[in-house]
């Protein structure tokens, strides 16, 4: 890197806090601010907190846009049109017809889809693009875990996840798996079905299980289920193919190709946190001119075109 850069992150709850200690860590300056968070004594070295009154990206190399969702697109907007580079956390807005303005600075604005930089994903997909599974026939994406137990020490009911009015709700917190299916299958998915539900005893006013059915350009169904309800932590992703199926589950740790004869793994248990670690060296490098972040605007108005029909279907 030229020069050690500086960067401002906007919003300092988990996210934000986590994304300042790992831009810190690779060798970038971070100021850090937030229009609620008290100033906090442990901050590590090169992240220093100021005042949300002083927070103008003018000036700064770089911005992560790391609050509630409901001010992602105002605050990505600012600060694209300062000439800084952006990495907005995950989705670009609340609506896709809201996130459209940011078609304009496409070029300087980038979303944190951080599961795009986890390797048993990056190796999942390369198995399916590589054309070993075939043909795909069917798919499933699933993620389920208890929202009380998301961020120890914090009551779940203050967080943007728990409040409509911040952009909270399961669909939205947990697009990921969209983004991973448009990754997987291509822009063109189409939803079929839907149904958006709070079903649990949780004090929420939002969505706590989304159950979706996609389909492919070609047919496949792509099912999608999200819960905040599930007490462990569930994640994976399933590719039935016309040769074989590709499997990652995150409670097993382990990637699993079967094509019916027998069946050859892959580690699934690399360390979660090397997946910001490489989103925050990626950022600084695309901030140096090195290579680009995977999720431009574009690609990330498809995930939320997605969620915008899940929404639709299910009303």
């Amino acid at each position: 890197m030229t020069a050690e850069p500086e960067v401002l992150v906007l919003g300092a709850g988990s996210i934000g806090r986590r994304h300042a200690r790992n831009l810190a860590a690779a060798g970038a300056t971070v100021a850090l601010a937030d229009p609620v968070a008290p100033p906090s004594t442990d901050d590590p070295d090169g992240v220093h907190r100021i005042r949300w009154a002083d927070a103008d990206p003018q000036g700064y190399a770089g911005v992560v846009v790391a609050s509630p969702t409901v001010h992602h697109l105002e605050q990505t907007t600012a600060a694209a049109s300062t000439g800084a580079q952006v990495l907005v956390e995950k989705p670009l807005a609340t609506n896709v017809d809201r996130a459209q303005a940011l078609l304009g600075v496409n070029q300087r604005v980038r979303v944190g889809f951080n599961l795009r930089f986890h390797p048993p994903v990056r190796r999942l997909v390369g198995v399916v693009h590589s054309g070993r599974v075939g043909r795909v026939l069917a798919a499933r994406l699933w993620f389920g875990h208890h929202l009380p137990s998301w961020r120890p020490g914090t009551d779940y009911r203050r967080s943007y996840s728990a409040q409509a009015e911040l952009g909270g709700g399961i669909l939205l917190d947990a697009i990921h798996e969209l983004d991973l299916a448009v990754w997987l299958f291509g822009a063109d998915l189409t939803v079929d079905s839907a149904r958006l539900a709070r079903v649990g005893d949780l004090d929420l006013d939002v969505e706590d299980t989304v159950r979706a059915q996609l389909r492919t350009a070609d047919g496949a169904p792509v099912e999608i289920a999200l819960d905040y309800l599930s007490r462990d932590y569930r994640r994976g992703i399933e590719v039935i193919g016309s040769d074989a199926t590709a499997r990652l589950d995150w409670a097993r740790g382990v990637l699993e190709v079967d094509d019916g004869e027998r069946v050859t793994t892959a580690p699934g248990d690399d360390p979660l946190e090397r997946r910001y670690e490489a989103e925050a060296e990626a950022f600084l490098g695309w901030l140096d001119g090195a290579d680009d972040l995977p999720v431009d605007v574009e690609t990330a108005l498809a995930s939320l075109r997605l969620a915008d029909e899940i929404r639709e279907r299910s009303a």
